[in-house]
């Protein structure tokens, strides 16, 4: 999918400038797939994980040596002393301590999956939004445009003496009204291409257009099952259960503090006295753990786990009422837009027609057209409206519930 936003950006780069004019369009198959490794937004997701990952390298890394050179020298006697000092990690902390990097890392995985699924579902969001606006502003082009027509042609009646001027005037007016709405349809329209460009790796186009797929809705699964999805695929569970254990472990390795872990020292002496033999010194430093117990470390352990747990059942209980909620505001909303796509929609074109053939066949006056052309026109594009708010609560469920909603 990459090779063809490549094609797309070479193309642009060495065909002439009207050519480069041309829209690109997109489905939303092709904008999600711009969302690679590559992509910023992507890398910045991910970033935490690289930095868990170094905490995994710090836990697991063994105390440098220490070398040691002493000289003595009393009365003309000098001695010298040249030693390597070692802590022995024996007492298992550090195994312990990379237990808990690690799992931070799993933690931090989780997140950052949760927040690929919601940069997923924003560009999707973003996407339904332009789809919403290119229907709106098309709808009001449309209408526009055969407000024109029709006060051309009462121009031209209005010149053979077959129409009254007040009826032009009125029609003009209306196309102004409708221009000045498409205008801002227009403006909206741009705000959701820059808002979707944002997401995508190749510069955005003022000219980007997007194609909204069709096919069946998916029957919404009953809250228990949703509640289980949501269980297996929500990174934020699978971080907090993750964080849990990583306290556990270093609440194990916290208590390991009051084992010491020796320094064993060994190396050379020599004197200038008699031969200036050279001997072997051995030395093993023992810490005794005193005032350091490890104390501050396993209670602020205890206090993570207790935090992660605390903050687990918080959001299972949360999960719960957002799953619910937004479940029956999909139903609702979808009830909402099929009841009017199947009643306001086609009555609104019926009346449209009617108002037309009654119009010029003298039974009706030219405000009673106007208000059927621009009912017709505010029916179809609050349909548009509604199926926005369709998909975006789709959307929101399926963040939430980790439901895949095609």
């Amino acid at each position: 999918m990459r090779s063809l936003f490549v094609g797309v950006a070479l193309a642009a780069a060495f065909l002439p400038a009207g050519v480069r004019a041309q829209t690109l369009s997109l489905t939303e198959a092709q904008a999600l797939a711009q969302l690679t490794p590559d992509n910023p937004r992507v890398r910045a997701i991910n970033a935490p994980i690289d930095v868990a990952r170094a905490d995994v390298l710090a836990a697991g890394r063994w105390p440098n040596p220490r070398v040691t050179y002493d000289r003595e020298s009393v009365s003309g006697v000098t001695e010298h002393l040249a030693m390597v000092g070692q802590v022995l990690p024996i007492t298992g902390r550090r195994p312990l301590e990379v237990s808990a990097a690690s799992a931070l890392v799993d933690a931090a995985s989780g997140r950052a999956s949760d927040q690929l699924r919601r940069l997923r579902a924003d560009l999707r969001l973003a996407f339904a939004d332009l789809v919403a606006a290119q229907q709106r502003e098309r709808e009001l082009t449309a209408i526009r445009d055969r407000l024109q027509d029709l006060a051309t042609v009462l121009a031209k009646r209005e010149s053979a003496g077959d129409a009254a001027g007040f009826d032009r005037l009125r029609a003009e007016r209306e196309v102004l009204e409708l221009d000045i709405d498409r205008a801002a349809a227009a403006s909206e329209r741009a705000r959701a291409q820059a808002t979707l460009g944002g997401f995508l790796t190749a510069p955005a186009s003022s000219a980007l257009t997007v194609v909204a797929a069709t096919g069946a809705r998916l029957v919404v699964p009953p809250v228990e099952e949703l509640l289980a999805k949501a269980e297996q695929t929500r990174g934020e569970i699978s971080a907090l259960r993750h964080e849990a254990d990583a306290a556990s472990f270093a609440e194990r390795a916290a208590a390991k503090r009051v084992i010491p872990e020796p320094e064993v020292v060994a190396g050379t002496k020599s004197s200038n006295v008699g031969d200036g033999d050279i001997g072997s010194v051995v030395t093993v430093h023992v810490p005794v753990p005193l005032f350091d117990r490890g104390r501050p470390e396993k209670a602020a352990a205890r206090a993570k786990r207790t935090q992660a747990e605390a903050q687990l059942d918080a959001l299972r209980t949360a999960l719960r009422s957002q799953i619910t909620g937004w479940r029956n505001v999909v139903i609702q909303r979808r009830e909402v837009a099929d009841r009017y796509r199947a009643t306001a929609v086609p009555a609104s074109a019926d009346l449209e027609r009617i108002a037309q053939v009654s119009y010029d066949a003298g039974e009706r006056g030219i405000l009673e057209l106007l208000d059927a052309y621009r009912s017709a026109a505010t029916a179809r594009v609050r349909q548009g409206t509604l199926d926005l708010a369709v998909r975006q609560a789709e959307l929101e469920l399926e963040f939430i519930s980790g439901w895949e909603i095609p």
